[in-house]
Order: C-alpha cells, then structure tokens, then sequence
C-alpha cells in the first residue's frame, strides 16, 4: 500500500490521505502533530479520521501541548499526556471496582462468591436447603449492599414472616446461622468490615426437642399409606425408622455405602462430620434387595437424590401422607407434631425403651455428645427408681 505524501492542514497539523479507503466520501485521513520541543522536531501520530480524530482535535491537542510547554506545567508531548490520561483511566476503572466490590448485594455476593464455593463442600441436601432459604426468607434483604445491613433490618424485615408463618425457633436459628456465614464470608474476602449484624440480633429462644415419637401402629400404617403415594418416600421413611438415619444422609447413600454380606451401611459427610456405621435389619435388607434389582442400574440407592430437589418431594410427600392419616390433627404444639425427623426420633425412641444403653444409643444416632441423647432418658425402663426402692424400709429390718 503506497500512502500519499504529508499534506498541511495548518500550523503544525498534517496529516496522509489513504489511497483506497474512505471516511464518508472522502479519502480517510491518518492526522500528525508536528512542533518543536527543547530544540528538536517532534512528530506524534494523532489517529485516523474513521477512528473518529479530527483536525478540530488536533488543534485543541496541539494548544494544550503548547500551553503546557511554555509553562512548564503538565504533559508536554502527546505521549506523556497519554500515559497521564491511561494512569489516570486506571485509577478510575480501579476506584469504581472498589466500589462495585464494597457495594456488592447479598445477592450478588451469594451467587458470584458464597454459594460457588459452598457447592465444594457441602452436600445436596444443604445446598438444597440453603437455596431455599435465600429465595424464601433472605429475600427482603437480596438486592441490599452486605455493608449496609443492619441488625435492625434483620430484626424489622425477616424475624416478623417467619414468626408469622409458625416457623419454630430453632429454624429461625437456622436462617440467621446461614446470614451469619455468608456475612463472615463477604468479610474474609474484604466486602465488608465490623461486626456481623446478626451478633446483635434479639434471637427468639424455645424449646424445640421432638416429644413425640411413632407407635408401632402408626409406623405401620404411615409405611403403608407412603407406599401407595410414593415408592422413595416409603423406602426412605423405612431405612430412617429402623436405622436412625437423618433422611438427608438416607438420600446420600450410594450402593458402594452398602455391604449387604457384613450387614453395614456406611454413613460418610454427616451432619457432626463423624463418619459412622448403621446395621441392615431384615426390614431394611428386603428394601435394599428390591432397590438393588432396579433395571436401572444407578450407583445411587436413591437415585437423583443428590440434585437436591429429592429431598423436598420426599418431604412433600410425607407431609401429605402425615395428614391424609390425620397423625397430626388437633396438634398444636410444634414439639408433638409428626414430621420427616420424627421417624429418626422414634427409632432412638423405640431402641431406649427396650432397654438400650443410652450410650450405644448415641452412637447409633451419630450424636456428637452424649447430652444429645439423654432427652430419650426418660423412657428407658424404670430400672433405678426400682434400684432405690430396695432401700426401701431397710433400717426397719431386722
């Protein structure tokens, strides 16, 4: 490509027509400074005209250059005053990330931060949950700056629905549990600075321990009635009742869990971070056989369990089951209602009140400690009021 010869569009403006290419309908045109600096001829390439340089530009460039060189004051060549206005771009692009990174929602937060990493090391089943709890009950607060919550908005914009909606207290813990994670978590990565504001929120204390445990009618009868509604939710509801297992860690288990020659189920990632064995039952074994015939073939007892939305069909329908059996009518007291964890309940219920120590008990539960365990004391056999009755009348005899 053979350029055209420098042409003068003023006092120290020039600028080369392109031989083929056009800006409107006239030959583009590549713009150049040229002055004196300091005793030598400088010659800067200003830009083309479809880049959008005109000559008006190139004079304003040009005074402002001239204007600086007499006073000795700020950029004196084209170069400087890019570098200056590129220093300067990059302060601003870094100001506004700054701001943009202090100004981030909990939404936004929760979706590009919190809930990416919480997806490498937390199960389904608390994905599942914490998801829920997001889009149902943080929900007032998604589209807040982090820094700019306050306890009060806690207090005034997520306590009142849920107290509203029954919710128990412990469940309200859970909730502000989850805020208080995420909070310290926009904080470790610099969002946000100070206290966490659910530190200063007036919590609501009850006492939420399940009271109520299954008979055996009504565990045969909830079986029965589960399995006309839902094949998962009665082997679930099966393998919880007779082995004690948390319906999240029944829907986590996969066939390599389950050693049906030794009669052991290996339950991994539980709630406490104890890993823990539960025992096949005849029960549970005739379950897992016919499981394990399923066509299908899927590494998974409970297959598709793991994206998460398993786990709330199953509670679904067993809270549906629950009320088609009226196991709950005129129940008012949340500690005495039949739920999901009940099965759990009744099996350490069932084992106390034949007998079982409370501490083998505990471990069959995966109890973190043994004070977990003693609220099932009271139904063990009246052993020791029978122990001290045989002092009974003792200084009396002869």
């Amino acid at each position: 490509m053979i350029m055209s010869v420098w042409t003068s569009a003023g006092k120290g403006i020039r600028y080369k027509e392109h031989p083929t290419r056009k800006h409107g309908k006239k030959p583009d045109r590549y713009w150049c400074l040229q002055y004196k600096l300091r005793g030598r001829n400088v010659n800067e390439a200003v830009g083309w005209w479809s880049d959008g340089i005109s000559q008006t530009q190139c004079v304003a460039l040009l005074n402002e250059l001239r204007v600086n060189q007499k006073s000795g004051q700020g950029p004196q060549t084209l170069k400087e005053m890019r570098d200056l206005n590129h220093e300067r771009r990059e302060v601003e692009t870094a100001a506004r990330e700054e701001a943009a990174h202090k100004n981030r929602t909990l939404a936004g937060f929760w979706e590009t931060e919190y809930f990416p990493q919480a997806q490498l090391r937390l199960s389904a089943h608390s994905l599942a949950s914490q998801k829920t709890i997001m889009r149902s009950w943080l929900k007032p607060l998604a589209d807040r700056p982090l820094k700019d919550i306050r306890s009060a908005d806690i207090e005034n914009l997520i306590l009142p629905p849920m107290i509203a909606a029954g919710r128990s207290a412990s469940y309200i813990q859970q909730i502000l549990a989850l805020f208080s994670v995420v909070w310290n978590y926009a904080k470790d990565r610099e969002v946000v600075s100070g206290d966490n504001p659910v530190s200063r929120v007036k919590r609501p204390v009850a006492d939420n321990q399940r009271v109520r445990f299954l008979s055996r009618e009504e565990a045969t009868a909830l079986l029965a009635a589960l399995g006309k509604r839902s094949q998962d939710a009665h082997d679930a509801a099966l393998l919880s009742l007779f082995s004690g297992l948390r319906i999240g860690e029944c829907l986590s288990l996969t066939w390599a869990d389950v050693d049906m020659g030794e009669g052991l189920i290996f339950v991994k990632d539980t709630k406490t971070n104890r890993n823990r064995h539960a025992f096949i039952t005849s029960d549970i074994r005739d379950m897992l056989t016919r499981r394990r015939s399923d066509p299908k073939g899927s590494s998974e007892v409970f297959p598709g369990a793991r994206g998460g939305d398993c786990y709330f069909v199953l509670w679904r329908d067993f809270d549906l089951t629950v009320r088609e059996l009226g196991l709950n009518e005129g129940i008012t007291d949340r500690r005495q209602k039949v739920v999901i964890h009940t099965l759990r309940h009744t099996f350490a219920s069932w084992l106390v009140r034949m007998g079982t120590p409370l501490y083998t008990v505990s471990k069959l539960m995966g109890h973190s400690n043994l004070k977990m365990t003693e609220r099932y004391a009271h139904l063990a056999p009246d052993t020791q009021r029978a122990a001290a009755m045989d002092l009974d009348g003792i200084l009396a005899a002869k």
